[in-house]
């Protein structure tokens, strides 16, 4: 069984699922999170709460699609594409974030760690279940 095959296509399928995730992530989080009460500093608890479980399901998704070392660097770049993102839309809406070091390290720990320990779980639950297939008779 040839399992390279669509391998370049599964990595740009991850990193677009990843890097698609993190704006999606903040903005469509905040905004699931303040649904039912508005928007105001209430509702910022809601949207902290769902923004890592959208990161997990895209980093899962991504483990699934992508495989090995090379997804996990897919998906960190993923990330990295998606903090992009966020800074170019934020300047595009006049509200722009802090740029600065500490900010940065800060983003990618938020937004990396869940997108990448969701990308661990797809990957080790793929794994286990293409274990299970192979008969050991």
């Amino acid at each position: 069984m040839n399992t390279d095959r669509y391998s370049m296509l599964r990595d740009l399928l991850a990193f677009l699922i990843v890097a698609a995730a993190v704006p999606v992530a903040t903005f469509g989080g905040s905004m699931i999170g303040c649904l039912g009460q508005g928007f105001s500093s209430a509702c910022a608890m809601s949207a902290i709460a769902i923004s890592p479980v959208i990161l997990v399901v895209a980093g899962a998704t991504a483990g699934f699609i992508s495989r090995g070392w090379t997804g996990l660097l897919i998906g960190f770049i993923g990330n990295l594409a998606g903090m992009t993102a966020i800074l170019v839309m934020s300047f595009g809406v006049d509200r722009p974030v802090p740029l600065d070091p500490i900010s940065g390290i800060i983003a990618m720990v938020w937004f990396g760690f869940p997108s990448l320990t969701g990308y661990g779980i797809g990957w080790v639950i793929w794994r286990l279940a293409r274990m299970r297939g192979r008969t050991t008779t």
